[in-house]
């Protein structure tokens, strides 16, 4: 069972990922758009420090890599063959090294969505808490944009560099990670205490 919003640590938040086979049309006949990669870096909430990140790879079991995937993402059938691992274990991992059980999350987009219907299909419970946020929608809401604001576009808009090639799990995990610290800190300094240094600096 997940941990619901409020039973979560609050000193640790987790960004995190995914990417999926893909095609530039439907999917073949048979094949089903999966996960292949789960993006995550961490930050610690009083520094607003990304502490570690990583990228961890998934064996594709309903579909196979097309070359429009691996352009994308750089990702291909034989690297995920051979360092790819089952859903399962990545889960596990997911759980034991990051304990993604019982800390807040963080995504610039429906990555919920796509990793809850995953582990349904290979029977397994979410890795994840909860306690989910889907920054992207937040970030455009705050704008007022009707439309979607993708992550390139907020990273130029907030003025941080991108981490990595667009499309890597753990580029663009990084990147949520610090799109996510620069409003923390600009709110922080706004709101600290006259003559009080805010409680973090802008990275």
């Amino acid at each position: 069972m997940r941990k619901g919003r409020y039973d979560v640590r609050r000193d640790r938040i987790l960004f995190v990922d995914v990417e999926m086979t893909c095609w530039e049309g439907a999917p073949p006949p048979g094949e089903e758009r999966e996960i292949i990669e789960f993006g995550i870096a961490e930050v610690d909430v009083a520094s607003l420090e990304v502490i570690r990140s990583d990228s961890l790879l998934v064996r594709p079991v309903r579909s196979v890599v097309s070359a429009y995937c691996e352009r994308l993402t750089g990702l291909d059938g034989k690297l995920l063959r051979s360092h790819g691992r089952p859903l399962a274990e990545v889960a596990a991992t997911l759980r034991k090294k990051w304990g993604s059980a019982s800390k807040p999350w963080m995504a610039w987009g429906a990555d919920q969505r796509a990793i809850d219907q995953d582990c349904l299909r290979a029977a397994l419970d979410s890795p994840f808490s909860a306690s989910f946020h889907d920054i992207g929608l937040q970030f455009g809401l705050m704008l007022g944009e009707s439309r979607g604001v993708g992550l390139g576009e907020a990273a130029e808009m907030l003025g941080i560099e991108r981490s990595g090639r667009a499309h890597s799990g753990e580029g663009d995990a990084v990147t949520t990670a610090r799109a996510w610290i620069a409003q923390a800190a600009a709110l922080r300094e706004r709101l600290a205490p006259a003559g009080e240094p805010a409680r973090a600096r802008m990275p």
